[in-house]
C-alpha cells in the first residue's frame, strides 16, 4: 500500500474523529474503521503509522483489513457478484454477526486475491464465486 493511499487513511480518520461531514467511500471506510477499535491505536499514530510494514508480522494490517471489508461492503451493497449478498445473507441467517459475516467473506476474498499475487495470475473469479455459494446453504 503506498504512502499516498495510507495518508489518506489517516484523512478520512481525522474527520471522522472531528465529526466532520463525510460521503460516500469516504463515510464507509470511515464507519468501517470507526467499528474496529482494534485499529484505533495505529490510526491515532498518524504519520508515525506511514511506514509500518505488516509483511510477516503477526499483527493485522489495519489498512488491508478496512480495505477488504469495504470491498466487501460495496460488492453486497451493489449485488455485484450476487453470491456476496446471498453469502452474506445465509451467515446472517445462521445466527453470524452481518461484521463477523463480512469478515468471513473478506477472508475469501484476502486467499483469492493472495492466490492470485502469488501466482502472478488474474484474479480468479470462479474460485471466488466457488468459494461464496459454498456458504451458501
Amino acid at each position: 500500500m503506498t504512502a499516498q493511499n495510507r495518508a489518506r487513511f489517516f484523512e478520512i480518520w481525522k474527520k471522522a474523529k472531528d465529526h466532520l461531514p463525510l460521503e460516500g467511500e469516504e463515510a464507509l471506510f470511515a464507519e468501517i474503521m470507526l467499528e474496529h477499535r482494534e485499529h484505533h491505536p495505529l490510526f491515532n499514530l498518524g504519520e508515525a503509522a506511514m511506514n509500518i510494514d505488516f509483511a510477516g508480522r503477526r499483527q493485522t494490517n489495519p489498512f488491508l483489513h478496512t480495505s477488504l471489508h469495504a470491498v466487501v461492503e460495496q460488492q453486497s451493497q451493489a449485488h455485484q457478484p450476487i453470491e456476496v449478498e446471498q453469502a452474506l445473507q445465509s451467515l446472517v441467517s445462521r445466527g453470524e454477526s452481518r461484521h463477523d459475516a463480512i469478515h468471513q467473506i473478506g477472508g475469501i476474498l484476502a486467499q483469492v486475491l493472495y492466490d492470485s499475487v502469488t501466482r502472478n495470475k488474474p484474479i480468479d473469479e470462479a474460485d471466488y464465486l466457488l468459494k461464496l455459494r459454498a456458504l451458501i446453504y
